[in-house]
C-alpha cells in the first residue's frame, strides 16, 4: 500500500508541479525535465478540446481527480487503513470515519504531506549547497520544488513551517489518533494522550516541529533508495540509471569538496544516512516526544 500510495503521489507531483511551470515562456533542455513536461502536455492537449480552459486549470482539475480517483479506488477495494498518516514516527493518523469524504481528505492531506516533506528535503540541499549547482539532477530537484523553490531562502524556510503547521491543524482536526494491533505494547502506546478533539496550540506546535523532523527521514529514505538504484545500475550495466542515481546523491550531499573515500569506495553517503538517523532518533524525537508528554 505504502508503494502504491508513493508512485502515485510521484504522479501527482506532474500535475502540481505544472501548476507553477510556464512552458510556453521556459525551455528545457534538461531531459529530466523535457520528458515530464512533454508527459502533461499530451494529456493536457488530449483534454482541450472537451475542456476550453486554459492549461492551468486543466491541471489543476486533472490533479483534484486523480485525487478523488485514488481515494474511490483504495476505499472499493477495502484496503486496510490506506490513509495512515504519520508524524514524528510514533504519532499516527487516520480518518475518524471510513467514508467517501474522509478518504478524500485524506488523499489530499496525503499528497501535501508528501510535498512538504520533499520541500523539507529540498531546504536541507540549499543549507548543505551555499552555491546552486548547475547539474541536471540539481535542476530537476528545483523544478520539481516548485512553488518553494521560487522563493528566496527566508521565504522557503517560511513557507515550510506555515505549511507544515496548516497540514498539521488539519490531520488533528480531520484524523483521529490510532494504534496499529501489531505496535500495542511498544512506544505507540504513546498516542492516548493525544485526544482527537482536544488539541491545543502548544501540542500543534509540537506536531508540527515532528512533521518538519521527518524531512530527516525522508532525506534517509531517499538517500537509500537512489543507493540501491547505483547498485543496480552497476549490476544491469545500465550507464543512464547510473548518472541519475550518482548525480543525485552528489546534489543531495551538497559539497562536493570533501568526501570521505576509503581506496576506492566513497563512504560519504553513508555518512550522511547515519548522520541524518542519529540526528533524527537520538536528538530531534527525544526532545519533542518529551515535550509532547509533558504537556499532559
Amino acid at each position: 500500500m505504502d508503494l502504491f500510495l508513493t508512485v502515485t503521489n510521484c504522479l501527482l507531483l506532474l500535475f502540481w508541479v505544472r501548476l507553477w511551470s510556464r512552458p510556453d515562456r521556459e525551455l528545457y533542455f534538461n531531459p529530466f525535465l523535457s520528458a515530464p513536461t512533454r508527459l502533461t502536455d499530451r494529456i493536457i492537449d488530449f483534454l482541450r478540446p472537451a475542456l476550453p480552459l486554459p492549461d492551468r486549470l486543466l491541471a489543476l482539475l486533472l490533479l483534484l481527480f486523480l485525487l478523488a480517483f485514488r481515494a474511490a479506488a483504495l476505499i472499493a477495494t477495502h484496503a486496510e487503513l490506506p490513509w495512515q498518516i504519520t508524524l514524528g514516527t510514533v504519532f499516527l493518523f487516520m480518518p475518524r470515519t471510513p467514508d467517501v469524504n474522509s478518504g478524500m481528505i485524506f488523499s489530499l492531506l496525503h499528497f501535501l504531506f508528501f510535498i512538504t516533506r520533499y520541500w523539507g528535503v529540498y531546504v536541507l540541499i540549499q543549507c548543505l549547497t551555499p552555491v546552486r549547482r548547475r547539474d541536471r539532477t540539481s535542476e530537476a530537484f528545483r523544478f520539481a520544488a516548485r512553488p518553494l523553490s521560487m522563493l528566496r531562502t527566508w521565504g522557503q524556510i517560511l513557507l515550510l513551517l506555515a505549511t507544515n503547521g496548516v497540514l498539521v491543524a488539519a490531520l488533528t482536526y480531520f484524523g483521529a489518533p490510532y494504534i496499529h494491533p501489531l505496535t500495542a505494547g511498544t512506544e505507540h502506546l504513546v498516542l492516548p494522550a493525544l485526544p482527537a478533539t482536544d488539541i491545543h496550540l502548544p501540542e500543534i506546535a509540537l506536531l508540527t516541529l515532528c512533521s518538519i523532523a521527518d524531512l530527516l527521514v525522508t532525506a534517509w529514505q531517499l538517500m537509500f533508495s537512489l543507493l540501491i538504484g547505483a547498485f543496480a545500475a552497476a549490476m544491469l550495466q545500465n550507464a543512464l540509471l547510473g548518472t541519475v542515481c550518482n548525480e543525485a546523491v552528489a546534489t543531495m550531499i551538497g559539497s562536493t569538496r570533501k568526501r570521505l573515500i576509503v581506496g576506492v569506495i566513497d563512504f560519504t553517503p553513508l555518512l550522511y544516512m547515519l548522520s541524518a538517523h542519529l540526528l533524527y532518533t537520538a536528538v530531534a524525537m527525544p526532545i519533542l516526544r518529551a515535550a509532547l508528554q509533558s504537556l499532559r
